[in-house]
């Protein structure tokens, strides 16, 4: 066990690369950032500069680089699972942007892979910091919304991209880029039996040929149903969550979160009459005490970013869990696989 900072190289110095990691890295005292490649000199040229890091053309010269002890793979996300692979190959821990593969064979080649190097191997799910996921996952923790019935996550917007996030053969579309940080969450929020699965994967507006509108909705054997939608084709946004449960629901932004619940022991009983109701009018019986509370959250990625790493610190430096496991993630990619499958667009 070592308080030494862990010395990172960074492949790829793109968004994700330069804005959430190398930003994010370069914030926390737990890492040092002593490499970086990217095929771009303007990019390594800046990476040289602010963190006095190598800088290199090709990913393999990053890896034969001995001082490097962490690999983060922020390439297009065709390439992930290659450099992934490539990295543990070297002898280095490594975290892989999500999406973490194309398919679960990739992932479970990654496992392999892992496993073989006696290396920490991870994905970015940073979204599992998300403070509105934080406090969906404390509230429904807490009981006070009862026999949960629905949970839909909504991510909303209308954007025509044209980036290479818009075509396939690079890994794009809005699927594996996007709504894959979301069906993360739902699936951390059911247990890990079987799922049925439908499916409407879209390409609307955006450039490319890869789908700009996710539907998904999933059933599993017990607990609730399971519905996102995930879009770029959206004027008109809907909130992030909506919840229902049996004693109660909660709606939620990036920003707020507003629950309502009652307490079943203190409502009195509903009694069926099932002959003609007095007045015309439909007999509820309801005399509940409804009780509702709202949150307010700061949205930023930053928070999101600094605690994962802070938790993969630990595990690096101080053998503690690892938080996001790739088997964690292989469920993702496999309803991810069979969705791509069910609307043809594999």
């Amino acid at each position: 066990m070592t308080d030494a900072p862990i010395r990172v190289g960074l492949i790829g110095l793109g968004r994700s690369g330069w804005h959430l990691h190398a930003a994010g890295l370069a914030e926390l005292d737990q890492y040092s950032i002593v490499a970086a490649a990217d095929p771009d000199p303007e990019r390594r040229a800046e990476a040289e500069a602010r963190f006095g890091c190598a800088g290199y053309a090709e990913p393999g010269e990053l890896l034969a680089d001995g001082r490097v002890e962490l690999v983060v793979v922020a390439t297009p996300s065709h390439t992930h699972v290659p450099l992934g692979v490539a990295a543990l190959d070297a002898g280095k821990h490594v975290v892989v942007e999500k999406p973490l593969a194309q398919s679960t064979a990739e992932v479970d080649t990654l496992i392999a892979a892992a496993n073989r190097a006696g290396r920490v191997a991870t994905c970015f799910q940073n979204n599992r910091f998300e403070p509105s996921f934080l406090a969906v996952r404390e509230i429904i923790a807490s009981g006070r919304l009862g026999e949960l019935i629905l949970i839909r996550r909504s991510v909303h917007r209308y954007t025509r991209r044209s980036d290479w996030q818009t075509v396939r053969r690079y890994g794009g579309g809005e699927l594996p880029n996007t709504a894959s940080h979301f069906l993360d969450q739902l699936l951390l929020l059911v247990d890990d039996g079987p799922l049925e699965l439908f499916a409407d994967l879209r390409h609307t507006i955006s450039a490319g040929d890869a789908e700009d509108h996710v539907k998904l909705v999933m059933k599993p054997k017990t607990g609730p149903l399971l519905d996102l939608e995930s879009s770029s084709a959206i004027a008109t946004p809907q909130s992030g969550w909506l919840i229902a449960g049996s004693t109660g629901g909660l709606t939620a932004t990036d920003e707020s979160l507003h629950l309502t619940w009652y307490d079943p022991d203190t409502a009195e009983e509903v009694e069926l009459h099932e002959g003609t109701p007095p007045g015309r009018s439909y007999l509820s019986g309801d005399t509940i005490g409804w009780q509702q509370e709202t949150r307010r959250f700061d949205p930023g990625v930053a928070e999101r970013t600094a605690l994962y790493y802070q938790h993969l610190a630990r595990t690096l430096r101080g053998g503690a869990d690892l938080h996001v496991t790739l088997q964690s993630v292989r469920r993702q990619i496999e309803v991810i696989e069979r969705a791509r499958r069910q609307t043809g667009l594999l």
